[in-house]
């Protein structure tokens, strides 16, 4: 479902710029290398105020005493996020092919689930192509990735899918596994926490889950953004069950300059191994060589 939303968003996307640069072509009388460059530059724009404007955003609704990035290094976050927001968008719309791509290389025998990865709102499995390149060079095998079906269903209905996902790969406590989350993951695997048998989850790793909320959510209307809203009852009663009692490892990576989870200290859990990095936008952390690494020395401990 999510490959098919993206790929309509890109398609509409192209026609949007398509037809730009066909005005642009006929009121200035353009060559046809000036009209492609003008449909590509109105491409990029479309992506570049949108994420220029979640910083902005994010930047007014923040209560911070860290010193906000300067000029230079905030147009570089921005850029990077950019660039990070389109190869995540032509991976998530291109999933099926990439799933169809991978059972075909990966046709023999599948070794135990060691490391399972749930992807955040609005997003499928594809997200974790950079994660999933990195583990491999580092040897590290079994590695699994859900779709949380439908869009934007109530966080409780994907945690149990997640349960049922992870029966359905053997784990157990005799056999647990790691999950690597993002964003609203982080939060469907915390919720799974509470249903899990003991000893069947090792560990969790969260990377840019707003475990104490994000002003963000409270702008949208879906029944999942609604539990992600600073201060929602279903927040505060998951917190009030988990904080600073975690019977497990989690550790929490996270940006002190995320455009999506504001504050970005509401990325830190109580109770949690929390690690901060600068410069990163929220998507950026999935692309991030430094987060790379910290996630399979996480793994590999």
């Amino acid at each position: 479902m999510a490959a098919r939303f993206w790929a309509l968003v890109l398609a509409a996307r192209l026609l949007v710029a398509v037809a730009a640069a066909a005005a642009a072509a006929a009121l200035l009388r353009l060559s046809i290398v000036a009209t492609v460059a003008a449909g590509a530059t109105v491409w990029c724009l479309i992506s570049l105020t949108a994420v220029a404007a979640s910083f902005a955003a994010a930047r007014a609704g923040a209560h911070s005493t860290r010193t906000r990035p300067g000029a230079m290094r905030l147009v570089r976050i921005v850029c990077a996020e950019t660039l990070a927001l389109d190869m995540t968008l032509w991976r998530m719309a291109a999933e099926p092919l990439l799933a169809r791509l991978d059972r075909f290389v990966g046709s023999g025998s599948q070794p135990p689930a060691r490391v399972v990865l749930v992807h955040g709102l609005a997003c499928n499995r594809a997200v974790w192509g950079p994660l999933r390149a990195a583990l491999r060079l580092a040897g590290i095998e079994g590695v699994y990735a859900v779709n949380l079906e439908p869009l934007f269903a109530d966080i409780d209905r994907y945690a149990r899918d997640l349960l049922a996902g992870l029966e359905a790969l053997g784990a157990s406590p005799a056999r647990p596994v790691a999950i690597v989350a993002h964003s609203m993951g982080g939060l469907v695997a915390r919720a799974a926490l509470r249903e899990a048998r003991t000893g069947t989850i090792s560990r969790i790793i969260t990377i840019g889950t707003p475990h104490l909320g994000t002003v963000v959510a409270c702008r949208f209307p879906w029944l999942n953004t609604r539990q992600m809203c600073c201060g929602s009852r279903w927040l505060l009663e998951l917190n009030a069950q988990q904080e600073a009692r975690l019977a497990l490892a989690v550790t929490s990576l996270y940006s002190h300059d995320d455009n999506l989870i504001v504050p970005a200290s509401g990325a830190a859990l109580c109770g949690a191994r929390s690690i901060g990095f600068p410069d990163l936008g929220h998507l950026s952390l999935l692309y991030s060589p430094r987060i790379l690494r910290t996630i399979v020395a996480e793994l590999g401990a």
